[in-house]
């Protein structure tokens, strides 16, 4: 773990000079004040905050990042896939939009609320004791997860992966401008941020 750093203005302005379970506690304070969205709304929102940058017309959906019409038809194209399983939530928000990712259904509900695990392989997909995001979403997976631990301390982040792992993914996944544009459209609906996106070195002052 690193020392705390300075130099966070605005938004994160009270993180400075914390490290560790401090800094963890008080970016859950920050981000802990939102504006709650619905479970229904989130398919309007996601459409705006995954849409495909190179089609305004689709929507990138997680896993197999297939480019797909966005329009919400009932599910039948994409569905709104829960990073961390809504039946592991434990009286988290449902509808945390940071949580919620647009997804293929099959594939949605071939992974269930399987855990996350690493692979040698850089496709998703099912490995041994979980599931595999792949390599391309990787990162994108373990940064959810680390706000959600953040956002809900009743959340343990075993849960769902190997912390080490986790933090392996954040660093040979980085974060990219999708993920910051996405950050950017759930704040303007949600009013809350993930930290980690902003600053990804927090990860390792907090972890």
């Amino acid at each position: 773990m690193s020392d705390g750093v300075d130099g966070y203005t605005g938004y994160y302005e009270s993180i400075n000079g914390l490290s560790g379970q401090p800094l963890l506690y008080e970016l859950g304070n920050i981000i802990s004040v939102f504006t709650p969205k619905s479970y229904d709304s989130a398919r309007d929102i996601l459409q705006e905050s995954d849409e495909d940058p190179n089609n305004p017309n689709n929507i990138i959906l997680i896993y197999n990042r297939a480019s797909v019409v966005s329009t919400w038809d009932g599910g039948d194209t994409w569905n709104r896939e829960h990073v961390w399983p809504q039946s592991y939530l434990d009286g988290a928000s449902a509808s945390d939009l940071h949580n919620l990712k647009p997804a293929s259904n099959s594939i949605n509900s071939s992974r269930g609320n399987t855990p996350f695990r690493d692979s040698v392989n850089s496709n998703y997909g099912h490995v041994t004791n979980g599931w595999f995001p792949g390599d391309d979403d990787k990162g994108d997976v373990a940064r959810i997860l680390f706000y959600m631990v953040t956002r809900y301390s009743q959340l343990n982040i075993s849960t769902m992966g190997v912390l080490s792992t986790l933090l392996e993914w954040h660093i040979e996944d980085p974060v990219d401008d999708f993920e910051r544009n996405r950050n950017e459209v759930l704040y303007s609906y949600q009013k809350n941020r993930n930290p980690y996106i902003d600053h990804p070195e927090l990860v390792d002052l907090v972890w």
